[in-house]
């Protein structure tokens, strides 16, 4: 496979120091080889330099950074966590194994588990795309992309969601302890979400006696927040369902998208 090296690995610790490097990207695609020869050819025709990415480094020591970066390879891609796009739509959906319970909570969540014990530490985590979307999206006017629905930061597409910047994610119930009621969800435009609720339009208004528990998180392009946003949706979704038991989707609305297909409420933690 393609060997991608994450440049905000590398740009990071000079940001401050050398905005210029901001240039070379979020990933800089090597091919099937990863060293310090793969990355001087595609630099060579790009505007970025290795003095951008590396100030102040002699050869050697930029081998050596390359090195330790090459082992760290390609970003995760969200879908090698659950396995397939199916269980990513359910889950985001408020629905899936998790959700129903059909196998009792830690069976169900094992392998996220796993995922969050062995690697979540150490991995950048890519924004969710499929290749199931990718004919299917074009042809409805989500942008030619795989994103899913969701989480269609695609700001072409017609149907586009996610021009905030924004992502929430709301739960209702729990398998583990009580839930932290921490927000009042006030209403939900149907419309905004038929991808999730399969209904073209209507309205729901909730009582301050329903409980529910949001979080989310925004990110700005170009900036970190935008090179970990695939980190902070896995731990603002799946992370709180395996380490709190949250699960569950407001009525009507997905359990987890972006902030216009989400309920309005009265805050997100």
């Amino acid at each position: 496979h393609n060997m991608k090296l994450s440049t905000f690995a590398l740009i990071l610790p000079y940001l401050l120091a050398t905005p210029a490097a901001a240039q070379c990207g979020p990933v800089i695609d090597l091919g099937g080889t990863c060293d310090l020869a793969a990355l001087e050819g595609k630099l060579s025709t790009s505007t970025c330099t290795l003095e951008e990415l590396f100030p102040g480094q002699d050869a050697a020591s930029i081998a050596s950074t390359v090195a330790e970066l090459c082992e760290y390879d390609a970003p995760v891609q969200f879908v090698e966590i659950q396995g397939t796009y199916q269980r990513d739509h359910n889950f985001m959906d408020g629905g899936g194994a998790v959700a129903d319970g059909e196998f009792g909570f830690e069976m169900d969540t094992a392998r996220l588990k796993r995922f969050i014990d062995n690697s979540m530490d150490d991995s950048l985590i890519s924004w969710p795309e499929y290749e199931q979307k990718e004919d299917y999206n074009p042809a409805n006017g989500y942008g030619d992309n795989g994103y899913m629905t969701n989480f269609n930061i695609d700001r072409d597409a017609e149907k586009g969601s996610c021009q905030m910047n924004t992502v929430m994610c709301c739960f209702i119930d729990s398998a583990k302890d009580a839930l932290v009621d921490n927000t009042d969800v006030c209403r939900h435009d149907l419309s905004s979400s038929p991808q999730s609720n399969h209904v073209n339009s209507g309205w729901s208004v909730f009582t301050d006696d329903d409980p529910a528990h949001c979080v989310g998180f925004t990110w700005e392009d170009g900036a970190a927040s935008d090179m970990y946003k695939g980190n902070a949706l896995f731990y603002a979704s799946m992370y709180q369902t395996v380490s709190k038991g949250y699960t569950g989707n407001v009525p009507g609305a997905p359990m987890c998208a972006c902030v216009e297909q989400m309920p309005v409420v009265t805050e997100a933690a």
